[in-house]
């Protein structure tokens, strides 16, 4: 069967886990300064923060709340999730910067101790960051989260079942959860973009702040335009990334946009001599396998990367273009894409099925119910199912998946024949013209949000300005130091255009293996007992855990009560052996003896270190792809098994 999303997703994608006129209850969208009946109908409280919260970072929590439809104020209310994290320094600007997360569905909370280095700290450092749980998702009250979707996904891997018979289950779970919040008392016509734009509205007054700065990311970008055009008169600046347009028609567009950014891939492959000479013809290879697959799905074997199960599956062409679609949202998956695809056009499903996995995850961090109310309200109202369907169509390249996916291409609409809430005003299908100023980023190779939306929406910004980033995914700020500097000059002095020369320093993809150019760091934890070295600059998305992306990973940990034997022991029963897996070295640091272990595994390379302590077992654990397995050996694994030493 072929592994589709849940939904059409404008969120980046995490893979830490893995070894992305007004509408209904929305108020005038006047701009009104009159604060005296918001005040009255919002209630803020401060409390504990119901998540993890990573070691050095000042977050503090509260709840807001709101009418649930501000049209008819005594008809129940909303609870806000919020939390602000308080800038790195001792004299922070007075305008804090407010964090919209995309999907829409996407919670911000629960990010935080996945991704704060990626997503957050790039914002916090010189002004206090907001970071709100949009109504309906994450942690705040009541929750559009689809549990019983969710886990039919997850439940449905290795069933064996058609694909006809998994879109019917689809379609039920989706329908259970719908009819579960409507039990529940919950009017799915109270969660649109307006709704949410006058809840931005509300937190800032309650906050006390006279003008705050909206960063927004992919669907976020079109909260903020929504803001931008209701309540214009506390938003000082605005940072568009990934840019996604209101009168953009997302449902029709979207197939065309994901051709068009796996071209530039394929095309950026046949421009690099390297690339060209290891994997010729690229474009025309995956294009056959898509075609073949279709015909004869092929065997794989999927991880669930939160508990390690191995899934026997069968993947077909519409999950093999749906793979691809969804990693070219991950800048860090870039340079790996074409070793994939080149795998697997050799027959080799390994790293598809790891990948896959983790993106079947991704469901558990979209409220999938609040994404339908959203997007069938504010974009499905203005589409039509002749046209979607029609661009569904199109391409061979990328028609099965979008034809077989009930939330992604014509099948929304028998969807939303359930889900949609009231009819939309006119101006949730206008573009937004504005005097605030305005940063719009745009990745070349954003496989939904492309850079032709970016120019769409400033063309309608009288002080915006559009920075577009070469050899970039799904989010800018999120994939380059580059991206998070011009951000943080714009917000310093959004009435200046802010200086953009490092794009020009932006590296191309190492699409080959080559020299790995990192710099180790030293750290010293408490937290894990240890002290050593990381590489710099890769995302720290546990502790104990670096990624330079889903498929590049480095975990260095002392295992209490584990013994080298025990690890061995699980290493091969994953990989579906008795035979023992024999050391191929031995390395002495300090008081420390490693032994050292080497296996190629569902088209992964894993380097092991394993050294027993009094206080447990002290593992390091390199994985990567084999073809550059050597050069991490050399500057990765090895330097940090040589500085690793229990405190």
């Amino acid at each position: 069967m072929a592994r589709r999303p849940a939904a059409l997703l404008l969120a980046p994608l995490l893979f830490a886990a893995a070894c992305t006129g007004t509408g209904s209850g929305s108020g005038s969208g006047s701009g009104e300064d009159d604060a005296s009946p918001r005040e009255a109908s919002a209630a803020l409280e401060w409390g504990e923060c119901d998540i993890e919260v990573p070691e050095g970072v000042d977050l503090e929590c509260g709840t807001l709340t709101v009418p649930a439809d501000r049209a008819d104020p005594d008809d129940g209310t909303v609870r806000l999730a919020f939390g602000v994290v308080r800038a790195e320094t001792e004299d922070p600007a007075d305008d804090p910067v407010v964090y919209l997360s995309g999907g829409p569905g996407q919670g911000t909370l629960e990010s935080v101790p996945l991704g704060f280095g990626q997503l957050y700290a790039p914002l916090a450092e010189g002004r206090d960051l907001i970071l709100l749980d949009q109504r309906g998702t994450g942690l705040s009250e009541p929750s559009l989260a689809c549990d019983e979707y969710t886990s039919w996904a997850r439940s449905s891997l290795g069933s064996g079942l058609p694909p006809e018979e998994l879109e019917v289950q689809a379609l039920e779970a989706l329908e259970e959860c719908r009819q579960r919040l409507v039990d529940d008392g919950v009017d799915l016509a109270d969660y649109d973009s307006a709704a949410s734009a006058a809840d931005l509205e509300d937190l800032r007054r309650a906050l006390g702040h006279d003008q705050w700065n909206l960063y927004g990311i992919s669907y976020g970008t079109r909260l903020a335009q929504t803001a931008m055009r209701d309540h214009p008169d506390g938003i000082q600046s605005v940072v568009l990334d990934a840019s996604y347009p209101i009168d953009a028609d997302l449902y029709a567009e979207t197939p065309g946009n994901a051709v068009r950014a796996m071209e530039a891939l394929f095309s950026a492959c046949a421009a690099d001599a390297g690339c060209a000479g290891a994997y010729p013809d690229l474009g025309q290879r995956f294009r056959v396998l898509v075609t073949e697959l279709d015909a004869a799905p092929a065997p794989i074997t999927v991880v669930d990367p939160t508990t390690g199960e191995r899934i026997d599956e069968e993947l077909d062409g519409a999950g093999l273009a749906g793979f691809l679609f969804q990693s070219l949202y991950s800048t860090e998956l870039l340079p790996l894409l074409p070793e994939v695809i080149a795998a697997a056009d050799a027959g080799q499903f390994g790293t598809v099925g790891l990948l896959l996995g983790a993106l079947t995850q991704q469901s558990d961090l979209i409220s999938i119910g609040q994404q339908l109310a959203v997007q069938c309200q504010d974009e499905v109202a203005f589409s039509s199912p002749e046209e979607v369907a029609q661009a569904a169509a199109a391409d061979p390249l990328v028609r099965s998946f979008f034809e077989g996916t009930p939330t992604s291409g014509p099948g929304i609409f028998d969807v939303c024949a359930s889900w949609g809430g009231d009819a939309p005003g006119p101006a949730e299908d206008e573009p937004v013209v504005s005097d605030i100023p305005a940063l719009v980023l745009a990745g070349e190779l954003d496989p939904i949000t492309p850079p032709r939306w970016g120019e769409d929406v400033v063309a309608g910004l009288a002080h915006g300005t559009l920075v577009r980033f070469p050899s970039t995914g799904h989010g800018s700020l999120p994939s380059h130091d580059c991206a998070a500097q011009i951000t943080a000059d714009f917000l310093d002095a959004p009435d200046q255009e802010p200086a953009t020369y490092c794009v020009g320093e932006i590296e191309a993809p190492a699409f080959t293996p080559g020299p790995v150019d990192v710099e180790m760091a030293a750290f010293e934890s408490e937290e894990l007992g240890l002290a050593g070295a990381a590489p710099s600059g890769w995302l720290e998305a546990a502790p104990g855990l670096w990624q330079e992306s889903a498929l590049v990973t480095l975990i260095q940990q002392v295992v209490p009560g584990a013994t080298a034997d025990e690890v061995l022991e699980q290493l091969a029963t994953q990989q579906g052996t008795d035979a023992p897996v024999e050391p191929v070295d031995q390395l002495t640091t300090g008081d420390l003896t490693f032994d050292l272990y080497s296996v190629d595994d569902l088209g992964l390379r894993v380097e092991i270190a394993l050294a027993d302590t009094p206080d447990g077992l002290v593992l390091v654990q390199l994985t990567t792809s084999p073809a550059r397995g050597d050069a991490y050996r050399e500057a990765v694994f090895l330097p940090a098994v040589e500085a690793l030493a229990p405190l």
